[in-house]
């Protein structure tokens, strides 16, 4: 058997009530979207952000270590050499491995 097959999908009466539960918040909010506030809270905030994105091509010659230093004076910020990567990466700015 494929492993798709092997999974579990929901019964009728379970996607009816899946359903719902999103027509009834629709109805109160108007919107069936998720709530505000779900999921992991980024460890920048956009401002922050901006910071590393302005000073990154300005300081071409700094690696993620430097970054994460200049943040933290800067702002007070301590976040992880990875998540420096991650936040030049979402913007098309790659730092050369040193």
């Amino acid at each position: 058997m494929s492993r798709i097959s092997q999974r579990s999908h929901l019964t009728d009466s379970e996607a009816w009530g899946v359903v719902g539960r999103i027509w009834n918040r629709f109805l109160e909010n108007r919107s069936a979207g998720r709530r505000p506030g779900q999921g992991r809270r980024r460890e920048t905030t956009p401002n922050e952000d901006r910071y590393l994105v302005l000073t990154a091509p300005r300081h071409r010659n700094m690696n993620a270590t430097l970054l994460q230093q200049h943040l933290r004076l800067a702002t007070g910020t301590t976040v992880s050499t990875q998540n420096v990567r991650n936040r030049l990466h979402g913007v098309g700015l790659y730092l050369a491995d040193r």
